[in-house]
């Protein structure tokens, strides 16, 4: 049987594509079998950099909640210190009772020092944030609020 002129040189359709009931990709079986297990070693790579990744955010987050606590009481400590008759004794106390009650384990090795002059109260709370990672220090947490000691005026 003759084939047509237009076909001459080329393979049929047919032959190209296997047919229904055929094996197909022996050859690209072949070829990626050498691959076998990549995604496994790939994700063994990486989980433990994206699970680092993640934990390290979490603990900034700490951090960033263990200074905003650490402010909240300063200015606590502040705004009680400063109330007529001025107290440093009371400005401790208040802060105290601030990060007994906010920051029970999220801020450890807390220190609070409370300065007074005639004209002002200042607070520092200092500490160490939580740490996520074991055996690692958590970050270091500092915030001062000072405020004006108030002044009754005739």
């Amino acid at each position: 049987m003759a084939r047509p002129v237009g076909l001459r040189g080329r393979i049929p359709q047919s032959r190209l594509r296997p047919a229904c009931g055929e094996r197909s990709g022996g050859v690209l079986r072949r070829r990626l079998s050498g691959e076998r297990g990549a995604a496994s070693v790939e994700l063994a790579i990486a989980f433990p950099v994206v699970l680092l990744l993640v934990m390290t955010l979490l603990q900034a987050g700490l951090w960033f909640y263990a200074r905003s606590v650490a402010l909240g009481a300063a200015q606590e400590g502040a705004r009680e210190g400063r109330v007529q008759p001025a107290s440093t004794a009371r400005a401790q106390s208040a802060t105290e009772g601030f990060l007994d009650q906010t920051a029970q384990d999220l801020l450890t090795g807390r220190d609070v020092t409370v300065t007074g002059s005639p004209t002002s109260i200042e607070v520092t709370v200092t500490g160490t944030s939580l740490s996520l990672f074991p055996g690692l220090a958590g970050w270091s947490v500092t915030q001062t609020a000072v405020g004006p000691v108030e002044r009754p005026t005739p």
